[in-house]
């Protein structure tokens, strides 16, 4: 722990994987609590930039040198193993080594903390419930897992007594956190490299929720039937449930689709409160309904009158990477977003192919051998709303993988199973097949985890 007569400037932090997208949010935060900060990462990055544009040394490469006796603590990132350069030399100089989620908890102890999981949606969810929460006496500091168009960061300072955090459930680390409103957006089967079983799954984010503090709430989306059977076993004695199923506490209905978003009612009784809402939210994709409900839920919970929250829902402008528009050009929109589970990409095709005038093509990254490989029939099964495909080398995110990927045999799998016109292409083929196949009314979709963020700015710069 960092004792409160810690001399500050004496103290220096040092992050190992500053660049990710969740430890340099912890990083930012750091350096505004007025401690020294530095950090390396593998490769230089915008965020690298931005973190050295503010003050903070950064390292390009994991080097023993950048860790010195000077240094108080050293944060390492999930990513980062045990033979890491720098965790070796702290770990040799007795310098306190922290986790990404141990450092987290240790700046959340001096706050009221709201924590948003799920397989899918917790970034948009948690973006939404800054976003309400930032526009009334409530100002929190929110920690994200990507880029907020409204604050342009992954972390926004707040004056208020509460913090809301992304909690992340992919290496079991949200365990750890302390937390007076929890919510899960759903529960499905990823990152079983790391919890082997959906039983372990399951039992993960049950913790999760029996985790709440003395008085806390916990809200789950009851149309998800993983969470529906998990959270029937949940002890939190203020439990609420949400989604279009009628046996909810609050209940998602008249759902109208409008250009790039929707209206629809909320109805429902909050601690004994009748309410009764009418909602609209200007981002893609029903899945934002049921992220955004969690947010107007959580916003009520926190005595925000209703017509503020139904004003900054209509205002809210989302997250870099989620349906984010990069281009539009000869009649062509070209489309950025982070999904990588099946769920997700059948979700996000599904409501490109609502806004497209004319088709619908999509460039897949698969993110990880592990994940490609144990979610492979999915995967087939996951592209039906596209109407050309073109699947890219795996983004391997450091994994080691010794036998070769069949990648004709997975696009004629998806070709079949999706029923879509599947191809697979090398980075330097993507811009070819673009313009040999793209007409006015076309929506291009570039999808993934990896780098197809930066391979997708490359493409559209040369259209």
């Amino acid at each position: 722990m960092i004792e409160n007569n810690e001399n500050k400037d004496l103290l220096t932090i040092h992050f190992i994987g500053i660049g990710g997208i969740g430890l340099s949010a912890i990083a930012k935060l750091c350096l505004h609590n007025g401690y020294n900060v530095q950090g390396s990462d593998i490769k230089n990055s915008d965020i690298l930039q931005s973190l050295e544009n503010m003050g903070i040394k950064v390292f390009v490469g994991h080097n023993s040198d950048n860790i010195n006796a000077n240094i108080g603590k050293v944060v390492y990132s999930s990513a980062v193993k045990n033979k890491n350069p720098e965790f070796i030399k702290a770990k040799d100089l007795n310098i306190p080594i922290y986790s990404r989620a141990q450092m987290l908890a240790e700046v959340m102890q001096k706050k009221k903390s709201i924590c948003i999981s799920g397989t899918h949606g917790k970034t948009s969810c948690t973006s939404m419930t800054s976003w309400i929460l930032s526009y009334d006496k409530i100002k929190p500091t929110t920690l994200i897992g990507g880029i907020d168009y409204s604050f342009n960061s992954n972390l926004q300072i707040g004056d208020g007594n509460w913090m809301v955090v992304e909690a992340d459930e992919s290496d079991k680390t949200f365990l750890s956190l302390p937390s007076d409103i929890s919510l899960v957006t759903n529960i499905d089967d990823d990152h079983m490299e790391n919890y082997g079983t959906m039983k372990n799954v399951e039992r993960s984010f049950l913790n999760f929720a029996n985790n709440i503090k003395e008085g806390g709430y916990f809200l789950y989306f009851r149309d998800n039937p993983i969470s529906s059977k998990v959270f029937s076993h949940s002890k939190s004695p203020n439990t609420i449930s949400y989604g279009t199923d009628k046996r909810s506490d609050v209940i998602i209905k008249n759902i109208e689709k409008l250009p790039f978003g929707h209206k629809f009612d909320l109805s429902g009784f909050i601690n004994g409160k009748k309410y009764n809402l009418n909602l609209r939210i200007n981002v893609p994709g029903v899945y934002n309904v049921w992220n955004s409900t969690a947010a107007v839920v959580i916003g009520l919970l926190n005595g925000i009158a209703e017509e503020k929250i139904i004003y900054q829902l209509a205002k809210y402008k989302g997250v870099y990477r989620r349906f984010s528009s990069i281009i539009e050009k000869s009649g062509i929109r070209y489309f950025d977003d982070y999904a990588h589970h099946p769920t997700e990409i059948n979700q996000l095709l599904k409501s490109a192919k609502e806004e497209a005038e004319n088709r619908v093509i999509t460039i897949f990254q698969p993110h990880r051998y592990s994940r490609t490989l144990s979610l492979y029939d999915s995967f087939c099964n996951s592209f039906k709303y596209t109407d050309r495909l073109g699947i890219l080398p795996i983004y391997a995110a450091g994994e080691e993988y010794k036998n070769i990927f069949d990648y004709w045999k997975f696009a004629e799998d998806i070709k079949k199973k999706s029923n879509t016109d599947t191809h697979f292409l090398s980075k330097r083929e993507i811009s070819k097949f673009l313009k040999n196949i793209t007409k006015e009314g076309d929506i291009v979709l570039f999808v993934g985890a990896g780098d197809i963020n930066e391979i997708s700015k490359a493409i559209c710069k040369e259209i």
